[in-house]
């Protein structure tokens, strides 16, 4: 939300850049919020940071792009993306995994990872796993975090080992309890869109 005390001039910018950032996470594949809202408040010539959008502004006017601009491909590319998700959780059934990330809340561009949480206190064991199951991973470090990547299609997989005593401390730097979808309600929301009883 924006703030309260901004002019009438500053909250226009504010939206514009919102607008633009929106569509260049979305047709040009820029994943960082950050970036996307530098890059579009340069091409609009705004004079402060203080005209910049929070990213929850951003996904707000990514969701109203993708369903001005996007509509029937948006909604069929995040079908198959959220089957994909389900596929891999089921093989990592075991590691109690969570959907999280813009494939669970539906603003998957065709750039995005899927995103999914495994609960793991070992990376070692995980690991052991993923290659007793011929599955071919790339590990990057993120801090505390450690992520691996399997290239896949249509979409490729980034998997965080989080403890289940951590899902629950907030998320995504900003204080909130970030979402997250069992294998099960996943399931159950695939069941749903393919009887056409919900709209993606």
């Amino acid at each position: 939300m924006p703030p309260k005390d901004l002019s009438p001039r500053h909250l226009q910018m504010r939206i514009r850049i919102a607008q633009l950032a929106a569509q260049l996470v979305a047709e040009h594949g820029i994943r960082d919020y950050g970036l996307a809202k530098r890059k579009a408040a340069r091409q609009l010539g705004a004079p402060d940071s203080h005209s910049l959008p929070g990213n929850d502004e951003i996904e707000a006017a990514l969701k109203d792009y993708q369903a001005l601009y996007q509509s029937a491909a948006h909604g069929d590319h995040l079908s198959r993306l959220r089957r994909q998700a389900l596929a891999v959780m089921q093989a990592l059934a075991g590691f109690n995994p969570v959907l999280v990330g813009s494939v669970l809340s539906g603003i998957a561009t065709r750039h995005t990872d899927i995103e999914i949480e495994v609960d793991a206190e070992s990376s070692k064991s995980f690991e052991q796993y993923l290659h007793n199951q011929d599955i071919d991973f790339k590990v990057r470090d993120r801090g505390e975090l450690v992520e691996y990547l399997l290239y896949s299609d249509p979409a490729n997989v980034c998997i965080r080992l989080v403890p289940e005593r951590q899902r629950h401390s907030g998320g995504r730097g900003r204080g909130e309890i970030q979402q997250r979808m069992t294998l099960s309600q996943l399931a159950a929301l695939l069941e749903q869109e393919g009887s056409g009883l919900i709209a993606r």
